[in-house]
């Protein structure tokens, strides 16, 4: 008898204990591409003749973090520029993310990813050079506003030097 009613008081407990909430799979997969875009958009800025918008921009970040975006390509310009009478010329960028957390709420999310990314050099003197890559720890914070999601900010995971090529030091915008 004592047996049954323990066992019926465990069963009452687990069955009141809710689900753990389960993570929209739709909204995972937006912020994932949205993420992506942003990611491959600012790893082309050190690629020969490629720029973006303010409009670009706008169109992935919450207003308040579009002028320290500006900043940062501008940065990114300025280092292709200044390898581009060497004849180091990075001709392409390929990235992709892998989601490591992704934490939702009504007004915001908090995702940690991987970013591995492959960069492709033009020829120098003729010699075709091997492509260089990397992977970047990130958390990326964003807010909802209404049903789309705009990035507010991006940060390293573990903030130390050097950066990728295609990453400008925090510190300095």
């Amino acid at each position: 008898m004592l047996v049954s009613v323990a066992v019926a008081a465990l069963l009452a407990v687990t069955s009141c204990t809710a689900p753990a909430p389960q993570t929209d799979a739709e909204a995972k997969a937006a912020v994932q591409s949205l993420i992506e875009r942003a990611i491959d958009r600012r790893n082309h800025q050190v690629v020969t003749g490629f720029s973006s918008t303010k409009e670009e921009i706008s169109m992935d970040f919450v207003p308040a973090a579009v002028e320290g975006v500006e900043l940062e390509y501008r940065k990114l310009h300025q280092r292709r520029d200044a390898f581009a009478p060497y004849g180091v010329l990075l001709t392409d960028t390929g990235s992709e993310i892998t989601i490591k957390k992704f934490t939702i709420t009504k007004t915001g999310a908090k995702v940690e990813i991987s970013e591995q990314t492959q960069l492709e050099h033009g020829p120098v003197n003729g010699v075709q050079g091997p492509g260089e890559g990397y992977v970047y720890d990130q958390t990326v914070e964003l807010e909802r506003t209404g049903d789309a999601w705009k990035i507010s900010s991006i940060a390293p995971e573990n903030p130390g030097k050097p950066y990728p090529t295609t990453v400008v030091d925090p510190d300095t915008l």
